[in-house]
């Protein structure tokens, strides 16, 4: 080897080394210099608010590696407390925990030389965050400077680049309490887990529309949560929610609003007929969010809602009393008016939901449902923003569902969302069915049966409001006829013939066109009781149509129910005469 070679050889080793043993040197004896220049970095910039500790600090200058032990940042309850007397306390104070902290490979040398800072890697393993809040009334009237400067503006003087690749947060425990003067509530997420990819801020990154707060891309992934209501009675719970904000997607799995006892016991300890609601969806996916609008105004506009699959079961029990209550402005897009929450989804999708109504009667104490099976469709324009509703006023809903499972049921609604007396409108057409599936809401409730019906076709067209409904019926049938039942002593049930014969051959028409050839078109005119619910109002109007296709007008209600009157007196009086003459006396 040449002498020259040697000296190239022997210098690049000596300046190793010597780089070695001064990035070691500084390595450990910057670790007080950093310590003390972060915690007065901490106190100066939270007005000796925060304290923050940790049990190890290692940075190594060659590999660009770093990690703290068990670091915690800390509220100093007792300069809290100073300023709270002061009257310069914040609302919301934070605790934070973080069991490990790792920075993988920070080039230091970029930094040196060119005033950019990249990292590959931060880790950040199990911390625990808790957040208390209490309102203070003074902070409404506190007004502060807002700092008008972007991110970049802030740390050009000192950095041209930040840069970091990758960020996991493992295993989030998060805690926020609210507190007032005689009460503490208490919310708790565990296990969430936070991965954020590619932050970038230079001068260019700001004015990027596809990042997200400097970021490519923030994925956010938290298992199941169950909270119970105030009052008791419900839950609210899902198994897993998935935010990706490189997507716009929201994902809900397993979501399920259910009482926290049997129907039974529900009904027993609330003691009146109020509705008991069983809703569960598998998945639910809310697209094309506007992040931005939401982090910045807490508006929630979005693209789609998607509703793949579940139920909604609604019951109610008449053995127990009603309580009446005033309905008048409480339909579902009156109620969406109210909502507190901004929001705007230009379509909400529903796919294969199965609906259900059941109830149990006052007098016959037994229990008859109604389905819509398969239901499907979508709801478009579903806003309560002012500023949206400028643009266009109208919701309106195109459904498909199945009654009873069989019979194809299409429905139109629009809705004003600007009319002060909540005017809406709904038309649709029932398909062919046989009458005798809906015997199981029939028989239990009013102890009567189809015994036969061929239904051709149903169709309506409604226009109402708050307080009347008027429209149009048109009902397709024929071979319709009735049985009025009765219970024997063994509780079985049999036909009162002669109450059944006057209402199929006086009352009822058996076809629409009847006998005579003439179509009797329903005329729909409902005036609206307050205490009637939307859907009670919807079905009680379209009632109205039904019965006067039937024939069944209220003179002939009348007459039927005059003439069951006499015949079940008739009947008791020769049953009577009967059995008294032909009867076996007792021993």
């Amino acid at each position: 080897m040449k002498p020259v070679w040697k000296w190239i050889i022997g210098i690049v080793v000596a300046l190793l080394i010597v780089i070695t043993i001064g990035a070691w040197y500084l390595s450990r004896h910057w670790k007080p210099i950093l310590d003390t220049q972060l915690k007065e970095a901490i106190i100066n910039s939270t007005d000796s608010l925060y304290l923050i500790a940790y049990d190890g600090l290692d940075f190594n200058l060659i590999t660009g590696n770093a990690s703290i032990k068990n670091l915690r940042l800390t509220a100093d309850t007792a300069r809290y407390a100073q300023m709270e007397r002061l009257q310069q306390a914040p609302d919301n104070i934070y605790n934070v925990r973080i069991a490990n902290l790792r920075i993988r490979q920070f080039h230091p040398r970029r930094i040196l030389t060119e005033r950019r800072l990249h990292i590959d890697d931060i880790v950040i393993d199990t911390p625990s965050i808790h957040v208390v809040s209490k309102y203070h009334a003074y902070n409404d009237t506190v007004t502060t400077e807002r700092d008008e400067r972007t991110l970049y503006q802030r740390i050009s003087n000192i950095l041209r680049e930040v840069g970091v690749s990758r960020i996991a947060l493992n295993d989030i425990h998060f805690k926020f309490s609210k507190k007032t003067d005689s009460t503490s509530n208490e919310t708790e997420l565990h296990n969430l887990n936070v991965l954020v990819s590619d932050i970038l801020i230079d001068s260019l990154s700001q004015f990027d529309t596809t990042r997200f707060y400097h970021t490519r891309a923030i994925d956010i992934d938290m298992p199941g949560l169950r909270y119970e209501t105030p009052d008791s009675f419900y839950y609210v719970s899902f198994d897993r929610l998935q935010i990706a904000t490189l997507d716009k997607r929201l994902t809900l799995s397993g979501l399920k609003y259910a009482p926290r006892m049997s129907k039974a016991e529900y009904f027993k300890r609330k003691q009146q007929a109020k509705d008991m609601a069983v809703i569960a969806f598998p998945t639910i996916r809310l697209e094309n969010i506007d992040l931005q609008r939401f982090v910045r105004n807490q508006k929630l506009y979005a693209g789609s809602l998607h509703i793949d699959s579940g139920t909604v079961a609604i019951a109610n029990d008449l053995r127990y009393p009603k309580k009446p209550t005033n309905k008048i402005g409480k339909s579902p897009h009156q109620l969406l008016l109210k909502l507190k929450q901004p929001i705007k989804i230009d379509s909400v999708l529903l796919n294969n939901v199965d609906i259900s109504y059941a109830e149990v009667s006052r007098k016959y104490k037994k229990e008859g449902v109604i389905t819509f099976n398969r239901t499907s469709g979508v709801f478009r324009n579903v806003t309560n923003d002012s500023l949206a509703l400028l643009q266009d006023q109208t919701m309106a809903a195109d459904l498909t569902s199945y009654m009873m499972d069989t019979g194809k049921l299409d429905v139109e609604f629009t809705f004003d969302m600007l009319d002060e007396r909540g005017g809406h409108t709904y038309k649709g057409t029932l398909g062919p069915m046989t009458g005798t599936h809906f015997n199981r809401i029939l028989t239990p409730l009013l102890n009567a049966e189809v015994a036969s019906a061929n239904i051709k076709g149903l169709s309506f067209d409604v226009k109402a409001d708050d307080h009347r409904a008027r429209g149009s019926l048109r009902f397709d049938y024929n071979n319709m006829r009735l049985n009025l039942l009765t219970n024997d002593e063994n509780g079985e049930q049999s036909s009162k013939k002669v109450i059944s014969f006057l209402a199929n051959s006086f009352i009822i028409n058996d076809s629409n066109p009847d006998a005579n050839g003439k179509y009797h078109t329903g005329r729909i005119n409902y005036v609206r009781p307050e205490s009637y619910s939307f859907f009670k109002t919807l079905w009680q109007s379209l009632l109205q149509g039904i019965k006067e296709c039937a024939g069944i007008s209220a003179e002939r209600e009348q007459r039927l129910m005059n003439a069951a009157e006499e015949a079940k007196k008739a009947s008791e009086k020769t049953g009577g005469f009967f059995k008294r003459v032909f009867g076996k006396k007792e021993p």
